[in-house]
């Protein structure tokens, strides 16, 4: 075998358009006109520049981008911050020094722990109303079988209403977090649609139907409302959960817009070794609306970082859903 032969710098940018205009799933939803840029920045490229400075200028494309899954990994990592900028829906000191921590040392929220003794996920409910199932999932890397999943709904099956808290949770297996969507309805649902990019045109896509099916459980926790806290760090797995169970009627989101990354990645390696991600797919829901670039929620709360006794997003939940128990 024979080593590939070296790469110039023009090659190595135009191999790393091409891959974005043939994989990339929304250049028209993010306002990217890739051959333009392509052109613009590829006049701008010379054989005497080093290595680092050929990849600040691919990462200009990847910054146009603006998705959180599409990243460019030379010496360093570059990846677009969908949270610069973004107003504040979450405080861990907050929610764990006033709400959490009190109810776990008096026995209303159980704390289940990783392997390695991490807090992994929270299951209980909180005084501020013991009629009101309380679950966190601080991401979906979670150390929990289908049992452990059902048993998590056994224990709430008798509350009245439910808030979950995904706040700050930036993702993890998306399996799993279908997993827990499916024991939040008794019928099928259309979710919407998945379309994959497949070649370099606009129109070369193909799109795949989602259906939401209910759990094979007695402890589907249905018709009784829910409210879902949510903030700019949602993102990823988090999104597929939370657009399973959108078209639920008894369903609400409460805090601040989402982070988005709907889509499905795909990876590989530039010739010169240069690490590329992409999302090559993009997720649309039933009524039109693409969660890649985040999604709004029903309540649009805030917290107030001068008030750090008060969780305001939670709060809001509960006299949100309060009304509403049965």
């Amino acid at each position: 075998m024979k080593p590939n032969p070296e790469k110039t710098n023009e090659e190595v940018f135009d191999e790393y358009a091409k891959l974005v205009k043939e994989k990339f799933a929304m250049l028209k939803l993010k306002g990217v006109d890739i051959d333009h840029l392509r052109d613009s920045i590829g006049a701008t490229i010379n054989e005497d520049m080093s290595d680092s400075e050929l990849f600040s200028k691919l990462t200009i494309i990847t910054q146009r981008l603006k998705d959180g899954h599409s990243t460019l990994t030379g010496d360093t990592v570059f990846y677009y911050d969908f949270t610069v900028g973004q107003p504040v829906a979450y405080d861990h000191d907050m929610l764990f020094n006033n709400y959490l921590d009190p109810a776990i040392e008096s026995g209303y929220v159980t704390e289940y722990k990783d392997a390695q003794g991490r807090p992994d996920y929270f299951v209980g409910y909180l005084p501020l109303n013991p009629d009101v199932a309380y679950l966190r999932f601080p991401s979906w890397i979670l150390d929990i079988t289908d049992d452990g999943i059902e048993d998590v709904f056994k224990k709430i099956s008798n509350y009245k209403g439910l808030i979950i808290d995904l706040r700050d949770n930036g993702g993890g297996d998306p399996v799993l977090a279908t997993k827990f969507a499916k024991y939040l309805t008794d019928d099928e649902v259309y979710m919407g649609y998945e379309r994959f990019k497949t070649g370099p045109a606009e129109e070369d896509t193909s799109v795949s139907k989602l259906f939401l099916k209910p759990a094979t459980s007695d402890y589907r926790f249905v018709n009784k409302p829910i409210m879902i806290l949510t903030d700019i760090w949602c993102f990823s797995a988090t999104t597929t959960f939370m657009y399973s169970v959108y078209p639920l009627p008894n369903i609400k989101f409460i805090g601040y817009k989402t982070g988005g990354g709907a889509g499905s990645v795909a990876s590989g390696i530039l010739s010169n070794g240069w690490l590329w991600d992409l999302s090559v797919s993009e997720f649309v829901d039933y009524e039109g609306n693409h969660w890649d670039n985040g999604h709004w929620p029903d309540i649009e709360q805030l917290i107030d970082e001068n008030n750090p006794q008060v969780d305001e997003v939670l709060e809001r939940a509960y006299r949100e859903i309060e009304p509403l128990l049965k």
